[in-house]
């Protein structure tokens, strides 16, 4: 794979995660903030705690994705290590719905490939595997949030 394929394939995940978070990094009002502040209020721990997991969880893609911008395996290595990590943590275990350990099992492969791809310096392989991890982590959020609905 040439430097310009993964470079678009890059671009494509950056823009993919940056539609993602758009919402995220649209201006807050007064109004807003007393809102949210009203909200977290209102939740539970363990929504609070889960909620800080999942940003946790976008710090380390945010670090890979960095990574294979600017070449660094570094930093790739760390957070395709962070989210294997995390992935085995309790918090992440959301449901023990048999699809969903399916989910988490794959993406520990993935993240495993991904820093293996990132040790050998093989900066086309670890493309691949983030644009995989990517897509993984999107089909489980899809499928955990029609779990959700389903059981409301």
């Amino acid at each position: 794979m040439s430097r310009t394929t993964r470079m678009w394939i890059v671009a494509g995940a950056m823009a993919l995660v940056g539609f993602l978070t758009w919402n995220s990094l649209t201006p807050v009002t007064a109004e807003d903030e007393r809102t949210q502040t009203v909200q977290a209020e209102q939740e539970s721990d363990k929504a609070v705690v889960l909620r800080e997991f999942m940003r946790r969880k976008l710090a380390a893609s945010s670090k890979i994705l960095e990574g294979l911008v600017i070449e660094d395996t570094r930093l790739i290595r760390e957070g395709a290590q962070t989210l294997n990590e995390m992935s085995a943590a309790e918090k992440w275990r959301v449901s023990n719905d048999v699809m969903y350990r399916q989910f988490s099992a794959e993406f520990r492969r993935i993240t495993q490939k991904l820093d293996e791809a990132a040790q050998e310096g093989n900066l086309d392989q670890a493309t691949l595997k983030w644009v995989d991890a990517t897509m993984s982590c999107m089909e489980c959020h899809r499928f955990v949030r029609g779990m959700l609905i389903t059981d409301e």
